[in-house]
C-alpha cells in the first residue's frame, strides 16, 4: 500500500533564472520620445532546501509536490560557506544548522553578516559596517534605481553579479543603475544621501501590482537618472531594464497574507517580485518569499511504500 510522507526542510533560496527576453524600443510621452528597454523574465530554476539536521543542501525541482510545514517555523541562521564577491553553486554550499533569527553566536562577526548590517542598518551604524567590510574584501557594487509607480523611485545597492536577480527579487515596472563602485561604502553613501535629501526612497511595500506601462515608466525612469546622475558628478549609461514573471497567470495569483493557515499541496509555479506563485488544484498563491525564507517552512511529500 502506498502512503503519503512528509519531510520538513528549511528553505534557503529560491534559486533563479533571469535570462533576456527581447530589447524594446518604445514611444513614450506627449511627444512621442523613444525610449528602448531591455526585458528579462525570470523563472524559477529550483529551491534549495535543508534538512535541519544536516549541513548541506538539496537542490529541488519546483515540480516536486510539497505543502507548507505546520507551525512552528523555527528560524535558522543564515549564514552559508558561498562567496560574497562572485556567483557561486548554491547546492554545494553549507549552511548552517543553528536556530537563530538572524545569524548564531559563532557566525556574528563574519563577512556575510556584515555585508547585510550594511545594506541594511541606516546612519552610522550601517556605514561603520559598510567600512568594516572593505576593510575585509573589495567587491564590486552598483546603486540603482526602479520605477514601481510611485511619486519617486526607490533607490538601493548591491553586489554588481546580483544586479539582475536583485532587481527580479522587487516588484517594479523599470530599474536602472546609476553608480559604480568597489567600496560598499561609497555605495551605501550614495544610497543615504539620496534618499535622505528626498530624491528616491529606500523602503515600499511589496505588492503584485505593476501600474502603468513600461513605456511611460521608462520616460520617468529616464528623467530621474538623468537628473541624479548630473547631481553625482557621473555619467548615466542610458541602459533600462525591466523584469517580468515567465507567464502572465502569475498575476492573477491570490495573497497569501498568512500562509500558515495554507494547507493544500502545490507546486511552485513561478516567480516574480519577491514572491513564489505556488499552484494548488489549478489555482495560483502568491507568497512572500520573506516569510519562508531560512526556516523549516516546507515539507517534501513522497509516496512511500
Amino acid at each position: 500500500m502506498r502512503s503519503v510522507a512528509t519531510k520538513k526542510r528549511i528553505l534557503r533560496l529560491v534559486y533563479k533564472s533571469v535570462l533576456e527576453k527581447e530589447e524594446k524600443k518604445i514611444q513614450a510621452g506627449l511627444l512621442g520620445e523613444e525610449v528602448q528597454v531591455k526585458v528579462y523574465e525570470v523563472t524559477v530554476d529550483s529551491l534549495i532546501l535543508q534538512d535541519p539536521s544536516m549541513l548541506d543542501v538539496e537542490r529541488v525541482n519546483p515540480n516536486h509536490l510539497m505543502r507548507l510545514a505546520p507551525r512552528p517555523w523555527i528560524s535558522y541562521c543564515r549564514w552559508h560557506s558561498g562567496p560574497l564577491s562572485r556567483p557561486d553553486k548554491p547546492w554545494e554550499r553549507i549552511y548552517c544548522n543553528i536556530p537563530s533569527d538572524s545569524y548564531c553566536r559563532q557566525h556574528k562577526r563574519s563577512p556575510r553578516h556584515i555585508y547585510e548590517l550594511c545594506v541594511t542598518l541606516r546612519g552610522e551604524r550601517g556605514l561603520a559596517a559598510c567600512r568594516e567590510l572593505d576593510k575585509i574584501e573589495r567587491i564590486d557594487y552598483v546603486v540603482y534605481l526602479t520605477d514601481f509607480g510611485g511619486e519617486k523611485p526607490k533607490i538601493g545597492m548591491t553586489r554588481r553579479f546580483r544586479f539582475l536577480e536583485r532587481i527580479a527579487e522587487q516588484t517594479h515596472l523599470t530599474a536602472t543603475i546609476i553608480f559604480e563602485t568597489d567600496s560598499a561604502y561609497e555605495a551605501r553613501l550614495v544610497e543615504l544621501r539620496l534618499s535622505k535629501e528626498g530624491f528616491a526612497q529606500e523602503i515600499k511595500r511589496q505588492t503584485l501590482r505593476r501600474k502603468r506601462n513600461i513605456g511611460e515608466s521608462a520616460l520617468r525612469l529616464k528623467v530621474w537618472a538623468e537628473r541624479i546622475t548630473r547631481l553625482l558628478g557621473v555619467e548615466w549609461n542610458n541602459k533600462i531594464i525591466s523584469i517580468e514573471a515567465s507567464d502572465n497567470k502569475f498575476y492573477e495569483s491570490i495573497p497569501l497574507r498568512k500562509p500558515e493557515g495554507f494547507t493544500l499541496p502545490f507546486r511552485v509555479a513561478g516567480f516574480w517580485g519577491g514572491f513564489l506563485s505556488l499552484e494548488a488544484d489549478g489555482v495560483r498563491y502568491a507568497v512572500n518569499v520573506r516569510s519562508l525564507q531560512h526556516r523549516l517552512s516546507i515539507a517534501l511529500i513522497q509516496d512511500s511504500i
